[in-house]
């Protein structure tokens, strides 16, 4: 249920890189954090202070909300197929444009409400739990996410009416991996033919 698409530019690549490289960062970021406190909590019988609120309102949105972002650029969201292979291929590209023109007026939807939160949050100067760290920043991620995500959505719809749908399954699309023959590509590196 994705639409065809030829290849890998540069661009595309840094906008995985965009998204994925943060992700990992704070991930490993987190891992760090929580283990020092672990540690230190068995050892030196003194955990660093707010760990558990540091991770709950700020490396977990941002892991997600990135995450989010990436499963989309990848395309790597859920996709339930079975009625979308049974319609004519000619009428896929139209139905397909269609749901991602419809999901992007809900993401569209979402940012907006996000903005309205996040606004609401840093004029009240948004707290974690009950500590000094302020969680509010984190709110603006939901618009940001949201707003990439209906890009994202958009873009999809426009290349679903311009190169169309192919006649295999989601699954059989995501099964084919080739080793990419783009010199921009590193030794390795694969690409999903779409």
């Amino acid at each position: 249920m994705t639409p065809i698409t030829v290849g890998r530019n540069r661009w595309s690549r840094a906008a995985d890189l965009a998204i994925e490289v943060p992700a990992v960062i704070v991930t490993f970021v987190m891992m760090a954090h929580i283990t020092a406190n672990a540690v230190a909590r068995k050892f030196f019988e003194h955990p660093i202070e707010y760990t558990l609120e540091i991770t709950q309102y700020w490396y977990m949105p941002i892991i997600a909300f990135l995450g989010f972002m990436a499963a989309q650029r990848r395309g790597q969201h859920i996709a339930a197929d079975l009625i979308f292979q049974m319609l004519p291929t000619v009428t896929r590209r139209w139905v397909l444009a269609a749901f991602n023109i419809v999901g992007a007026g809900v993401l569209a939807a979402f940012c907006r409400f996000g903005w309205t939160e996040a606004q609401f949050a840093r004029e009240i100067g948004r707290h974690a739990g009950i500590t000094p760290i302020p969680a509010w920043p984190v709110y603006y991620l939901v618009p940001l996410t949201f707003g990439v995500m209906t890009l994202q959505f958009l873009f999809a719809a426009i290349a679903a009416i311009r190169l169309g749908v192919d006649d295999e399954s989601l699954e059989e699309l995501e099964m084919k991996e080739v080793v990419s023959e783009d010199p921009d590509t590193h030794v390795g590196e694969k690409e999903t033919v779409r």
